[in-house]
């Protein structure tokens, strides 16, 4: 069992570089914890973590960018963003949006903020880059919190695997 960390100083920053470990650990618990719940078809094994870190290695500091809560110091939380062009529309006039995604918490740090503070951040980052549609999938338990943010469901169809 974890030890529950203290409800001290939150500090919200950009991941960088050396943070890569961090990430690769926050998704892969949050895919865990998804299989889980039966809402991922794939096992989390060990080529999933490599993909997954081949993935972030590349991607990092070009189209997809990262924020780490740490809480008293202990990093706590993430959250990231993939920043993509569709072609511009009424709607969405630059054809910029925004994708957010890989919002985890570790479980002795949640009810505390941390996700809201994150995702808050990211919001702020998207609309200061003119980006108007911002757009995620939720877990049963995040979605809650992306409603009381104002984000609502959208009219998208998936077409997913046989």
């Amino acid at each position: 069992m974890q030890p529950h960390l203290d409800r001290g100083h939150v500090l919200i920053r950009p991941a960088g570089r050396s943070d890569l470990a961090a990430l690769l650990d926050f998704r892969m618990a949050m895919l865990d914890e998804l299989l889980s719940q039966g809402a991922v078809a794939a096992e989390a094994g060990p080529e999933l973590r490599a993909a997954n870190e081949a993935w972030l290695s590349r991607h990092l500091g070009r189209d997809f960018e990262a924020w780490l809560a740490e809480l008293d110091g202990r990093t706590a939380a993430c959250a990231g963003v993939i920043w993509f062009e569709h072609p511009p529309g009424r709607a969405n006039p630059l054809g910029r949006e925004a994708y957010l995604l890989n919002v985890y918490t570790r479980p002795e740090a949640r009810r505390m903020g941390l996700a809201r503070k994150l995702v808050l951040r990211i919001v702020a980052e998207a609309r200061a880059a003119g980006i108007r549609r911002i757009w995620l999938r939720a877990s049963a338990d995040g979605r809650p919190l992306y409603a009381e943010l104002g984000f609502r469901e959208g009219n998208y169809l998936e077409l997913g695997p046989d």
